[in-house]
């Protein structure tokens, strides 16, 4: 399965955000166990080694891999089209030296064999053709390299949520209420109707940034600029269903577990070593795996 570049993934990544799990701006790079797994994965890596991060987005992962010291030359690349220096204000001088690739398949990357010392990606590389992506990654590495992927776990709870986020995805703008908005006898009453729709269905956590990010675009439009009032909300319909896109793209991308020992057989297969397995948990919550590997 191959998720081709289209509006949903490039817009969601024109934001000041790093993370795909903290939407609102300026919010925190990821934290506990997920930072923990690569602080330590990078802390074991040599000095000056190459890091090529895989549907790197906003570079969350790139930035922890400068912030470990270590004097690490690192690439990101993403099929989106990714430009984090011009939209995420926090981090800007890890960011900076970061070397990012927009519009690049991890299916065919613009770099030479051997070049890189570790490949790595996180929630990414699981949205890819793995027939093609995974020989990539291993005709990038070089001798003695290392491979990290962490992705959704199938039977974790950000996909339980996602499932039931969409099994209730019948949430839309009502066009006809944020038109009377914009009359002067009814404006308050109608618009506050208007936001009480948005309070009112916030099926899971999944949606709660989207959400949140809508009601803001709302007030703001009505207090700042209420001509476009309309032009606004039938933006934000478009912004929902790009969100909803993206949930449909990670339950079809997730892996199981059972998916993820084929993973590891097929590591072997293509020459790799030292292959292990781990999770990545919010708590008790299983919410993806991690596969770990080196090449001889």
């Amino acid at each position: 399965m191959v998720i081709q570049s289209h509006s949903a993934w490039d817009s969601f990544w024109h934001y000041d955000r790093l993370s795909s799990f903290l939407s609102m701006p300026r919010a925190p790079n990821y934290g506990g166990p997920i930072a923990a797994g690569w602080r330590t994965f990078f802390s074991s890596l040599p000095d000056g080694a190459r890091v090529l991060d895989i549907a790197t987005g906003n570079g969350a992962i790139a930035v922890m891999a400068v912030e470990a010291g270590k004097a690490l030359t690192v690439t990101g690349v993403d099929l989106a089209a990714v430009e984090p220096t011009a939209f995420v204000t926090q981090n800007r001088a890890e960011l900076l030296q970061v070397r990012f690739l927009a519009n690049t398949p991890a299916e065919a990357l613009p770099l030479a064999d051997a070049s890189i010392d570790a490949v790595i990606s996180q929630y990414g590389i699981e949205y890819s053709d793995f027939a093609r992506s995974i020989p990539e990654a291993i005709r990038v590495l070089a001798s003695g390299g290392r491979l990290r992927f962490a992705v959704h776990a199938a039977e974790g709870a950000v996909a339980h949520d996602t499932h039931t986020s969409i099994a209730d995805a019948d949430f839309v703008l009502d066009l006809d209420l944020v038109r009377l908005a914009r009359r002067s006898a009814t404006a308050l009453e109608a618009f506050n109707a208007a936001l009480k729709t948005i309070a009112d269905r916030v099926p899971t956590a999944t949606d709660q940034p989207m959400l949140i990010n809508v009601h803001r675009s709302l007030c703001d439009t009505y207090d700042h600029r209420r001509s476009e009032l309309l032009a606004t909300a039938q933006h934000l319909n478009g912004e929902i269903a790009a969100h909803r896109d993206r949930q449909a793209a990670l339950l079809k991308a997730a892996r199981s577990t059972g998916q993820m020992a084929k993973l590891s057989d097929r590591l072997a297969a293509l020459g790799l070593a030292s292959i292990t397995y781990s999770e990545q948990r919010d708590g008790a919550d299983l919410i993806g795996h991690v596969i770990e590997a080196a090449l001889p």
